[in-house]
């Protein structure tokens, strides 16, 4: 999913390669591959490792470990936010064995949740009923070479998986040392459609207003961004607000937090706080569309004269 134009796993791959990574490998599975392929176009060479089952994140690391045996290296959980620099990951590892990002969060029990002393890691407890700290152990890791070691030696979890996480309390209990490094900013583990939503308002909200497209009769206030080849036509939009690149937005009240992709086509539709991937269609919808998140190809249209249709994709939410 593009979250202000940008795809998730693009930015985690800047992200990377602003921290100082020289190569990035995107582990995926043979069903995602194409996708995630086409989501990086363009953002450098890039080296596409198969995970052939998905047995957990421990299991991904193995499946990169030639790649990973050549240095330091660092872990992204693809989809994760992180508005700070991935920097100090790097920079931790000096005089460590290990470091890992953790975020101070108002509800803990959600996460895996890290206890730290005086800045090292000494307990992590996934999703604990009683968390030991507010600490969430954020989805970015930085290690050196011979804990690739230690994970290879994990047995899978009760939930049947290699879990990369439980290699750090490895280091731990042999006498290692992994740094906490806390991050202040904006962090999201985007995983249901409430996070992606407020992961779009605040990457949104840094967005400066320009217009490349073409806008008529149309009123717009507050940071906006009209796209080369947009067309957006007798409409109200309240930033922040998106329209990207080929999308056409007819007859509509758009805002606050909407980000329509490219060519998507949106007509007679009030939205607000609301994410439309490419090549989607909202057209003359009979309500007002609000924390809407609508994929690629996806339509959202008003009955027909035969009443209410209703397809439902895999994964999907839906709440009538």
């Amino acid at each position: 999913m593009p979250i202000a134009g940008v795809p998730i796993i693009a930015r985690a791959v800047r992200a990377l390669r602003a921290a100082g990574a020289g190569e990035v490998a995107v582990v995926t599975s043979p069903a995602s591959e194409a996708a995630l392929r086409a989501a990086t176009r363009g953002e450098g060479p890039l080296t596409f490792l198969r995970q052939e089952e998905p047995r957990g994140t421990g299991h991904a690391v193995l499946a990169a470990r030639a790649f990973l045996e050549g240095g330091p290296g660092l872990l992204y959980l693809g989809d994760n936010l992180f508005a700070d620099s991935l920097r100090p990951l790097v920079d931790a590892l000096d005089g460590a064995d290990a470091a890992l990002g953790v975020k101070r969060v108002p509800d803990p029990s959600a996460y895996g949740v890290a206890v730290v002393q005086e800045g090292w890691l000494t307990r992590l407890d996934e999703k604990p009923r009683r968390p030991q700290s507010d600490l969430a152990a954020c989805g970015v890791f930085a290690f050196h070479p011979h804990v690739l070691e230690e994970v290879a030696q994990l047995e899978p979890s009760v939930r049947g998986e290699i879990e990369f996480p439980q290699a750090l309390l490895r280091v731990v209990a042999a006498g290692g040392r992994v740094r906490a490094v806390p991050f202040a900013g904006f962090w999201s583990d985007a995983g249901t459609p409430a996070d992606l939503l407020t992961a779009s308002a605040h990457f949104l909200a840094g967005l400066p207003s320009r217009v490349d497209g073409d806008v008529r009769e149309s009123h717009l206030s507050g940071p906006v961004v009209v796209e080369a080849g947009a067309t957006v036509q007798d409409c109200t939009l309240t930033g922040p607000v998106l329209v990207g690149a080929g999308a056409s937005v007819r007859g509509s009240t758009l805002g606050p937090n909407v980000s329509i992709g490219p060519h998507a086509q949106v007509e007679g539709a009030v939205l607000s706080d609301t994410l439309i991937d490419e090549h989607a269609a909202v057209c003359r919808p009979t309500r007002p569309l609000r924390r809407a998140v609508i994929g690629r190809y996806a339509t959202v249209a008003a009955p027909t004269d035969l009443g209410l249709q209703i397809v439902v994709g895999d994964h999907s939410v839906l709440r009538v």
